[in-house]
């Protein structure tokens, strides 16, 4: 079971560098989203990762869980998503989109999940801070297809 995420979350990826090879950000910032926050997103989804997702993560983390919006500390966060993937299990996390801005980067996916009879939209922030991108906002909203 491993072994086909992990080959289901490589094809993703593949998709996802794709749609976001061509944007560009401002010159202080970077040139696009960095692959390693691009498979550090769809790895957690598709594997249900708190704890990937929030690694590493900025002191306060912005989570709005189909529109009920609350600052959480870090460690908060944590368990506040954990939970929404126990209840919310993933079956499948297709990136969408990808945008880099400065010195944040935005991603949007579609998230199908096994209790579920509507798509999920995903929506994650991160901001780099020297060499990491920190997790800022994540935002989970049914899909509105």
């Amino acid at each position: 079971m491993a072994s086909v995420r992990l080959a289901f979350a490589l094809l993703l990826f593949g998709l996802g560098t794709t749609a976001a090879s061509g944007q560009t950000s401002s010159p202080d910032g970077p040139k696009s989203v960095p692959d390693t926050v691009l498979r550090r997103v769809t790895t957690a989804f598709i594997d249900g990762n708190a704890q990937l997702l929030l690694s590493p993560a900025a002191d306060r983390v912005e989570v709005s869980l189909f529109g009920t919006r609350t600052f959480y500390s870090s460690a908060q966060a944590f368990y506040v998503l954990r939970e929404f993937f126990d209840t919310h299990t993933p079956s499948s996390f297709a990136l969408s989109d990808a945008t880099g801005a400065g010195r944040s980067c935005f991603v949007r996916g579609r998230l199908d999940h096994a209790h579920g009879e509507r798509t999920l939209q995903v929506y994650v922030r991160l901001v780099q801070r020297s060499d990491v991108w920190q997790l800022h906002e994540v935002r989970i909203d049914a899909d509105v297809e």
